[in-house]
C-alpha cells in the first residue's frame, strides 16, 4: 500500500509575492470593470423592462396581454446576449494578458535557452524588464550556465 506524502506548507520569498502581486494587479482591473459593467447591463435592463412591459413584481398585470410576455422575453434575451458579449470580452482580456505576461516571455526565454545549448556557447539568458516572472528564473539558468 503506498501512502501519499502530505502537501507542504508554501512560503513565498520576496520576489515570488511582488510576481503573484503583479500578474493579479495585471487582471484585477479588466475583471473588476467587465463584472460591473455586466451587473449594470442585468440590472438596467430589467429595470427597462420592467417598466416598459405591464409587468408588477408579483406577474403579468391582469390586464397585460401575451404580447407583453413575448416583448419581455425578446427584451430579456438582448440583455443576456449583451451580458454574454461582455463575458466573453473578459475572457479575451484575460487571455491577452496571460500570453503576453507569461507565455511569450517563457517561450523567449526557451528559444534563447535551445540557441545556448545547441551552440555551446556560454552566453546569458536575457529577459526583458516587463518580464517580471522569469527575472529569478533567468537568474538561476545564467548562474547554471557559467
Amino acid at each position: 500500500m503506498k501512502t501519499l506524502e502530505k502537501r507542504k506548507r508554501l512560503v513565498l520569498s520576496r520576489e515570488e509575492s511582488d510576481i503573484l502581486k503583479w500578474i493579479y494587479l495585471k487582471t484585477l482591473l479588466p475583471v473588476t470593470i467587465i463584472i460591473v459593467l455586466s451587473s449594470i447591463v442585468l440590472y438596467a435592463g430589467l429595470q427597462y423592462l420592467m417598466r416598459n412591459i405591464a409587468f408588477t413584481n408579483y406577474g403579468v398585470l391582469p390586464g397585460g396581454t401575451i404580447q407583453d410576455v413575448s416583448r419581455f422575453i425578446k427584451g430579456y434575451i438582448g440583455i443576456s446576449a449583451a451580458n454574454v458579449f461582455l463575458m466573453i470580452a473578459l475572457s479575451v482580456v484575460v487571455m491577452y494578458l496571460v500570453i503576453q505576461n507569461l507565455v511569450m516571455p517563457v517561450m523567449r526565454v526557451t528559444r534563447e535557452l535551445r540557441k545556448v545549448v545547441e551552440t555551446n556557447m556560454k552566453s546569458e539568458i536575457t529577459v526583458r524588464n516587463s518580464d517580471k516572472l522569469l527575472v529569478p528564473l533567468v537568474a538561476v539558468i545564467n548562474r547554471l550556465i557559467r
